[in-house]
């Protein structure tokens, strides 16, 4: 499984890339709209530097659980309703599996990918086939 490093400090905040080498996470934040220039800031400034400092936000403003060790990361200035999907590992890392706006609720559909997703990561890890791309490993 290959996984980019968004940043690196006490946690290691990685994102989840596809077979061809994209990174669905970091692809949607850089293409918002310029209407939630905002929300992508703040979302970037936690990712980039809150995070690896830090580590998983414990309170419901800014983290929330999904159910199953799966949490979405919240920012919203002015209402603007952007989320990243993760999960983390006991080793200090934050695994992001993907970003999307949203109305009310989260889709279904982020929550079961990011929980397969995690499955697959765990499977990487224990055989060793976890490849990091950008910074040191």
């Amino acid at each position: 499984m290959k996984l980019v490093r968004i940043a690196r400090d006490r946690w290691d905040v990685l994102a989840v890339m596809d077979h061809r080498g994209d990174c669905q996470v970091l692809d949607f934040l850089e293409a918002l709209a310029p209407n939630y220039h905002a929300a992508r800031k703040s979302m970037f400034v936690l990712l980039r530097n809150v995070l690896p400092k830090s580590g998983p936000p414990r309170h419901n403003e800014i983290s929330k659980s999904l159910g199953g060790g799966i949490f979405e990361l919240r920012r919203q200035p002015k209402g603007r309703k952007l989320r990243v999907v993760y999960f983390y590992d006991s080793g200090s890392r934050i695994i992001c599996t993907s970003a999307f706006t949203k109305a009310e609720t989260t889709p279904q559909i982020e929550i079961e990918s990011a929980r397969f997703l995690a499955r697959r990561y765990r499977e990487a890890r224990f055989r060793n086939e976890l490849v990091i791309i950008g910074g040191k490993a």
